[in-house]
């Protein structure tokens, strides 16, 4: 998604500056930082049998950066209540199939924070030799994104618990890191709503709130956020640059899209965007009042 670790000191500081002046406002400063700042939750869920504890405990073991992982309990078992699958991410486990009871536990969920995971994928085909077998897995999770209508992936769970890196962990972490991403870039993009808000209500903070909008840390969430409605042109994006020059390019290519965008809103995306790496190219060439 870009920038990292937007967002970050600043907000530790703001609640209390606010707070000092307002203390209405503050509180209010507080609980949406806490928001913003909440682990992201991701369930694994499935039927049981299917292996939602080693999908979980080999995704704790890859330690995604601000993310938490849980195991619901089974989805449709006789006499009990199916779990609620409420968390940010759901990771539905499968093995060989997607069957009607997992595609009764998956519609009502948002499809862009669900997806499939074809666990006990070294079983699938009859082949095993690794590179067949795993061609086979390859495939078959192919059939159960058709089947369930949402992405999957394959996976062998004892591999990916033992930190194997054929076990096709690698692919299931990137997609929970990607989606976690999102999630923590549209907190921030409400996190800044609502200190807009605070500042035209509260006349004795908004000094102090207008200082963090218009700081390093503000910008840098607000390009987060902004790439959220650039979805067009993001894979052609530049790299994150890595010294002044790069910077610079970065802000040029991000004006030209600016022009190219067809909506008010991608154009105010665009700008976002640009006003960071301008940020960035001030302070890796050392030009903060240029």
């Amino acid at each position: 998604m870009g920038t990292a670790d937007a967002g970050g000191g600043e907000l530790a500081e703001l609640a209390g500056d606010v707070a000092s002046r307002d203390r209405t406002a503050g509180e209010r400063v507080r609980e949406a930082v806490a928001v913003f700042r909440a682990p992201i939750r991701v369930q694994t869920a499935g039927r049981a049998g299917v292996g939602r504890s080693t999908v979980a405990a080999a995704l704790t073991a890859v330690a995604i950066p601000g993310v938490v992982v849980e195991e619901t309990d089974p989805v449709d078992v006789p006499g009990a209540p199916d779990p609620v699958l409420d968390a940010d991410v759901v990771v539905y486990v499968v093995v060989e199939t997607v069957r009607d009871a997992d595609r009764d536990a998956v519609r009502p969920l948002d499809p862009a924070q669900t997806f499939f995971v074809l666990n006990k994928s070294d079983t699938v085909g009859e082949s095993r030799a690794p590179a067949d077998a795993w061609e086979a897995a390859v495939a078959r999770a192919a059939e159960c994104a058709t089947e369930g209508g949402l992405p999957a992936l394959p996976l062998i769970g004892t591999l990916a618990t033992a930190g194997d890196p054929n076990s096709g962990i690698g692919a299931v972490s990137a997609a929970i890191a990607d989606r976690a991403a999102r999630i923590r870039a549209a907190r921030g993009e409400t996190l800044l709503t609502s200190l807009r808000s605070l500042a035209a209500r509260s006349a004795a903070a908004r000094d102090v709130l207008e200082a963090y909008l218009a700081g390093d840390d503000a910008v840098a969430l607000a390009a987060l956020a902004a790439r959220l409605h650039l979805d067009d042109c993001a894979a052609e994006a530049p790299e994150p640059p890595r010294n002044a020059e790069d910077a610079a390019r970065c802000a040029d290519w991000w004006r030209a899209q600016q022009a190219l965008q067809p909506t008010a809103r991608g154009r105010r995306a665009a700008v976002d965007v640009r006003r960071h790496y301008v940020r960035v190219w001030q302070q890796l060439s050392g030009s903060r009042g240029a």
